[in-house]
Formats: C-alpha cells, structure tokens, sequence
C-alpha cells in the first residue's frame, strides 16, 4: 500500500512591512517551501499527509500574528504508484 501525498499551494497576505518575517517563520516548518514575497503578498507550497493536515496548517497560519488571510489556491492529491 503506497502513502498519498497532498500537495497545495497558498497565497497568504501579511502585513507589508511584516511580510519576510512572517515568510521566514512559515519556511522554518517542515513540509512549508516559500517561493515568493512581494507586497505583502507570499506564495506558500505546503505539503502533507492527508487533507487534514493541510486543513490544520491553514488554520495555524491564519492564526499567526500579522497575516491578514490565508487563500487556498491550488490542491493535489499525489497517490504513490508500485514501480515495475
């Protein structure tokens, strides 16, 4: 039985002059990649074990002092295959 891998991607929106400081602590978790910060704006890739775990991790984020909002903009569910 191979595990899946849930894979999205995030825009979050922080306060501008807060905005690579939020990114640094977001990328200081596993599974978190920032690929972007631009006025305020971060573009996050998370990935995960399940759906729930995204679910959480958004949550978290959107507890997170001086982030505004957490928008989901892509989700992927990859299922490991057995290689012949």
């Amino acid at each position: 039985m191979s595990a899946a891998t849930h894979i999205a991607s995030l825009v979050v929106r922080a306060r501008p002059e807060h905005a690579h400081r939020v990114a640094e602590r977001i990328a200081a978790c596993e599974g978190n990649e920032v690929h972007a910060v631009a006025d305020g704006r971060i573009v996050v890739v998370l990935e995960a074990t399940s759906e729930r775990v995204l679910a959480d991790r958004m949550d978290e984020l959107r507890g997170e002092p001086d982030i505004l909002f957490v928008n989901l903009v892509f989700h992927q569910q990859d299922v490991g295959g057995d290689e012949e």
